[in-house]
């Protein structure tokens, strides 16, 4: 047990990463980079995996790991709440990753269906990570309305364009006192230790590595960044100046020769 260990929902968790299992080429490769991700959360996308079958995706996979099904395909809160229930009584879990989407472009969420749909599931006693867009007022209302934990995007999912707005973000961790976790646009390792570094308690990606050309590898160095992040924030960052500022003092220089 470390100080530093995130607590969500009363599970203790020693990683801050939660990984997708989406887009892998097949099981052994999705395995062997949640392996060397270390993670203890994955997440998997219930309209598009077959939950009946004993050869199906579930028993393909260590059943080390805490499961997070998501709503993803979903474009009402119809469909949403369903695809939750449908989760719940399947899988045993009251965790859910909520996300719908508005349009199939930029798979960007809708915050009005969103809100109403967040509203309905918590009433039924669904803990909600709640896919959201970078707005910070919006962000603090899902948090206020009872999510469990907030995840906006920092870009369009899959996109590995990074962030795009990190005064947002900012702004964000300001206005949330809980689980902040980034959900979309991680791109490379050094997005992963940004988001850390802003405060952010922990990151979610999927594309970043299974379309890398070494899953496994890429696995490992989002793990290491999403640590090295988090160690920066809690060490204390300097602050940033428009001057330089000499690390060597003039104080009691000797003149020239």
């Amino acid at each position: 047990m470390s100080k530093d260990d995130l607590v969500i929902d009363g599970v203790r968790l020693k990683s801050r990463l939660i990984m997708g299992t989406a887009m892998y080429p097949n099981t052994s490769v999705l395995n062997k980079a949640l392996i060397a991700s270390e993670t203890e959360i994955i997440t998997l996308a219930i309209r598009r995996i077959n939950l009946a079958s004993k050869e199906g995706f579930l028993n393909q996979i260590e059943k080390k790991y805490k499961l997070l099904p998501n709503t993803a395909g979903c474009y009402t809160k119809k469909e949403a709440i369903l695809t939750a229930e449908l989760a719940r009584e399947t899988l045993e879990t009251n965790w859910i990753k909520l996300e719908l989407i508005n349009d199939e472009e930029m798979l960007l969420p809708d915050p009005i269906e969103l809100y109403e749909c967040c509203r309905d599931l918590i009433s039924k006693k669904f803990k909600i990570f709640v896919y959201c867009s970078d707005d910070p007022v919006l962000c603090k209302r899902l948090e206020d309305l009872g999510c469990e934990v907030i995840m906006p995007l920092i870009s369009p999912i899959g996109s590995g364009l990074g962030i795009r707005n990190e005064h947002n973000l900012e702004i964000i961790r300001k206005m949330c006192s809980g689980k902040i976790f980034v959900d979309a646009g991680i791109g490379k390792p050094s997005d992963a230790a940004k988001v850390m570094e802003l405060g952010f308690d922990g990151v979610l990606l999927n594309s970043s590595v299974a379309r890398s050309l070494d899953p496994e590898t890429m696995a490992n160095a989002m793990k290491l960044a999403v640590i090295s992040g988090r160690k920066g924030y809690l060490s204390g960052l300097i602050e940033k100046k428009k001057n330089a500022m000499g690390s060597t003092t003039f104080k009691g220089k000797i003149s020239n020769f």
